[in-house]
C-alpha cells in the first residue's frame, strides 16, 4: 500500500501537520501531491497563515474559505494602504499623559484633580464597540475604574488573564506616601479573582506624595504567571533608586529582584516568556536576561544578565537619555483563557515572528536632542542569547531580613556575592547587529508613543514638506515580514518591467491573484519558493527571506491608493547625509534587514499614530500634548 492509496481527506489531515517548508518539499514529489495541496483550502489556508505572520483562531465561526479569503485581502490592503472609511471619535473625558493600546483594547487615563502627572482613574473601551456604537453615550463606551489614590501608571494583559495592574501611590495617617501594585479584572473594575494578594506593598516614603509629584515612574508587564516591573522611586528616598522585580501575581510571591541605578535603565520588554530586553543608557547596551526562579516557596533571587548586546559606539559629546521598547503581541506559555474578552477574529499575530523596536532618545553637550528607532525580529535577539549565554552557578536567595514590601529608605535589599559567576558575554554591535537590525530616523515628537508595533509591522508620522506650515503629516508603514517584502518586490519589479516594455513578462505572477479578480479557493494560488535565511555567509541568526534576485531599492506608486512606497533590501547607512562630526554614532553604522516602506499620499493633522491588529489610530493633540481626538483607520478585508 502506498502513500497514494489513502483517500484524499486522511491526505490532507496528515499533511496539516507539516509546516510551510515541510509542504514545499511535498509539492515537489509528485502531479497528485502536488494538486492535492494545491487545491486544499485547508492546507493553502495552514501555509498562508504561516507566511503572513497568523496563527488560526479556532473560537471564529467563519469557515476556513471565508478565513483564507479575508487574510488574502487583508494582507494584500495592508500592501496598498486600503482603509475603511476613516472613523473620528472625540474624548468625552480629560484625558492624562497614561494610555495603553492592546489586544483591542484601549486605555486612557483620566485627570480630575488637575495634578499634571499621573491620573485619577483610568477609563477602557474596546475598539470594535467605539466602532460599532459611535454615537452613544460616553458612559456607555468607556468604563471607568477608581481605585481611589493617584495613579501612577498601568499594565494590562487583556486577553490572557482580563488583567490590569496599576501603580498608585497613596498617602498614610502619618504623612507618608505608600507605594503600591493593585491588580484589578478589567471587566469588572474589582480584585480580580486569581490574585491571592489583590494589591503589592512595594514601599514605604517618609514624605507626602503631593511633594513626590512627578519623580517616580514605573514599566509594567505581564505574561503569564509573571508579572515584572520596573521602579523608580524618588531621588534621593531609596537605595537603591530603583528596582526591577518579578512576582507570581497569582500568588504575590517575589521570585527575582534587582536593584538599578536610576538613569541607567527606564524601560524594558519580553522577547519570551522568561526572557527580558533591557537596555541599558549608560552603557549603550541591550541586556537580555533570563528569569529562571519559578518556586515560590524560597525567598527572591537576583536577576542577572545572561547576554550584553553592545549598541554602536556613541560620539565623543552623544549620550543616551532614554530608551523605549515594546514588542506585540507578547508570546506566553499559557492558552488565552479570559472569557470577557475572548476574540471573535478569524486569525491572530503570531508572536513568536513579531519585532521588537527600540526608540533611542539622544542628546548631545550643546543641547540638541535626536531619536533613532531600531528594529529587529524578537526571534533573532532570542537565537544570538541561545547561541552565546552561560549556564549561571545557583545564587544565593536574597536577606530575608529585608523582603521588597517592606523597603524604606533605610532598608534596601541585601547584596549578593556575583564574584563566583561567570561574567555575561557581550557582543559587539559588528558581531550581532548589522544583519538582523536595521535603524530608522524618528521625529522625537513621535517616538513619545510606544504602541506603534504589532506583529512584524511598525507605524509613524512623517512630515509632509509640502503642507509642513499646516503641520499636517503622513502616515507612513513599515512591514518586516519577509514574505511580505519578497511578494511586493516580485509584484513591482515585475510590472515595472511590463511597463518598460517587455511585453513577455506575465503579470498574473507578480500581482496577487485576488487583487485581479480571480477566485483565490479555486485553487489558483501563486505560492512563492522556500525563503532561505538571511546571514547565512556570516552564519548570524535572523529572520527568514527569499532570495531576491537583481533587487536593491524598488520604488513604486500604487494606481488606486496613490501610496508611495518602496521595497528596501540592501544595506543602508543610518545618517549617510551627515558629515562624521553631526552623527550620532562615532562609526558608519549599516543595517541590512529587509523592509517595504509605504506612505499614504493623504495628509493629516496628527501629532502621532498608533497600531494595533488591523488597524491605524491618528491621534490629534490638545495644547497639553494629550489625546483630545482619536481617527482610526481600519483596514479593508471584505466580507
Amino acid at each position: 500500500m502506498s502513500l497514494l492509496d489513502l483517500s484524499q481527506e486522511l491526505l490532507v489531515h496528515i499533511f496539516s501537520y507539516l509546516d510551510y517548508r515541510d509542504l514545499q518539499v511535498c509539492r515537489s514529489l509528485n502531479k497528485p501531491i502536488h494538486g492535492l495541496i494545491q487545491k486544499s483550502i485547508l492546507l493553502q489556508y495552514s501555509m498562508q497563515l504561516e507566511l503572513y505572520g497568523y496563527d488560526d483562531n479556532p473560537s471564529c465561526p467563519l469557515v476556513i474559505v471565508d478565513k483564507l479569503r479575508q487574510l488574502r485581502q487583508q494582507e494584500t490592503s495592508w500592501s496598498r494602504l486600503d482603509f475603511e472609511k476613516e472613523r473620528n471619535i472625540r474624548i468625552p473625558f480629560n484625558p492624562s499623559s497614561i494610555y495603553d493600546l492592546t489586544d483591542g483594547v484601549l486605555l486612557l487615563g483620566e485627570s480630575t484633580s488637575g495634578i499634571q502627572t499621573g491620573a485619577d482613574a483610568v477609563r477602557w473601551t474596546r475598539l470594535s464597540r467605539l466602532l460599532a456604537k459611535e454615537n452613544a453615550p460616553s458612559n456607555v463606551l468607556w468604563d471607568r475604574i477608581d481605585v481611589g489614590a493617584h495613579i501612577i501608571d498601568v499594565g494590562l494583559a487583556v486577553d490572557e488573564h482580563d488583567l490590569i495592574v496599576v501603580a498608585t501611590d497613596r498617602e498614610t495617617d502619618d504623612n507618608k506616601t505608600d507605594f503600591e501594585l493593585r491588580l484589578i479584572q478589567l471587566s469588572t473594575g474589582l480584585n480580580h479573582p486569581l490574585a491571592a494578594k489583590p494589591s503589592i506593598a512595594l514601599a514605604t516614603i517618609p514624605a507626602a506624595p503631593q511633594t513626590l509629584a512627578g519623580q517616580c515612574s514605573v514599566c509594567i508587564e505581564i505574561i503569564g504567571d509573571l508579572l515584572c516591573f520596573l521602579f523608580h522611586y524618588p531621588a534621593g528616598s531609596t537605595n537603591p533608586p530603583a528596582m526591577f522585580e518579578v512576582y507570581n501575581w497569582k500568588t504575590g510571591q517575589c521570585l527575582e529582584i534587582r536593584g538599578l541605578d536610576s538613569p541607567t535603565y527606564s524601560t524594558f520588554s519580553f522577547l519570551s516568556p522568561n526572557v527580558i530586553a533591557l537596555p541599558n543608557c549608560t552603557e549603550n547596551t541591550i541586556e537580555l536576561c533570563r528569569i529562571e526562579s519559578t518556586s515560590i516557596d524560597t525567598p527572591p533571587r537576583q536577576l542577572r544578565t545572561s547576554c550584553v548586546l553592545q549598541l554602536p559606539n556613541l560620539g565623543q559629546d552623544h549620550s543616551i537619555a532614554q530608551v523605549t521598547c515594546r514588542s506585540e503581541p507578547k508570546m506566553t506559555k499559557t492558552t488565552r483563557s479570559a472569557t470577557a474578552f475572548r476574540s471573535s477574529e478569524p486569525f491572530h499575530l503570531r508572536p513568536e515572528d513579531a519585532v521588537v523596536i527600540f526608540n533611542v532618545m539622544t542628546h548631545d553637550s550643546h543641547g540638541f536632542h535626536e531619536c533613532l528607532t531600531l528594529i529587529v525580529h524578537s526571534a533573532a535577539l532570542l537565537k544570538i542569547l541561545d547561541s552565546h549565554s552561560v549556564v549561571p552557578f545557583p545564587t544565593a536567595p536574597l536577606s530575608p531580613l529585608c523582603q521588597p514590601q517592606e523597603r524604606t529608605l533605610e532598608c534596601s535589599p541585601a547584596p549578593t556575592d556575583q564574584s563566583a559567576q561567570p561574567p555575561a558575554p557581550r557582543l559587539l554591535w559588528a558581531e550581532w547587529g548589522p544583519k538582523v537590525c536595521r535603524w530608522l530616523e524618528a521625529s522625537f515628537g513621535a517616538s513619545r508613543w510606544i504602541t506603534t508595533t504589532c506583529g512584524q509591522r511598525y507605524v509613524t508620522v512623517e512630515e509632509d514638506p509640502i503642507d509642513d506650515d499646516q503641520m499636517r503629516s503622513t502616515i507612513v508603514v513599515y512591514d518586516f515580514n519577509p514574505h511580505n517584502v519578497r511578494r511586493l518586490a516580485a509584484q513591482h519589479r515585475k510590472r515595472r518591467r511590463y511597463f518598460r516594455g517587455y511585453r513577455h513578462v506575465d503579470l498574473s505572477e507578480a500581482i496577487p491573484l485576488a487583487a485581479l479578480g480571480v477566485d483565490a479557493a479555486a485553487g489558483a494560488t501563486q505560492i512563492v519558493p522556500p525563503p532561505t535565511a538571511i546571514g547565512q555567509e556570516g552564519g548570524l541568526p535572523g529572520p527568514t527571506l527569499a532570495r531576491l534576485d537583481h533587487t536593491s531599492l524598488i520604488p513604486f506608486t500604487d494606481p488606486t491608493t496613490r501610496v508611495i512606497g518602496q521595497i528596501q533590501c540592501e544595506t543602508t547607512e543610518l545618517m549617510a547625509g551627515y558629515a562624521m562630526q553631526y552623527r550620532i554614532f562615532d562609526e558608519p553604522v549599516r543595517t541590512s534587514l529587509p523592509f517595504a516602506q509605504l506612505s499614504s499620499y493623504k495628509t493629516f493633522a496628527y501629532g502621532a499614530v498608533l497600531l494595533d491588529r488591523n488597524m491605524v489610530i491618528g491621534v490629534k493633540l490638545n495644547d497639553a500634548d494629550d489625546i483630545k481626538e482619536l481617527v482610526v483607520h481600519v483596514i479593508k478585508r471584505g466580507v
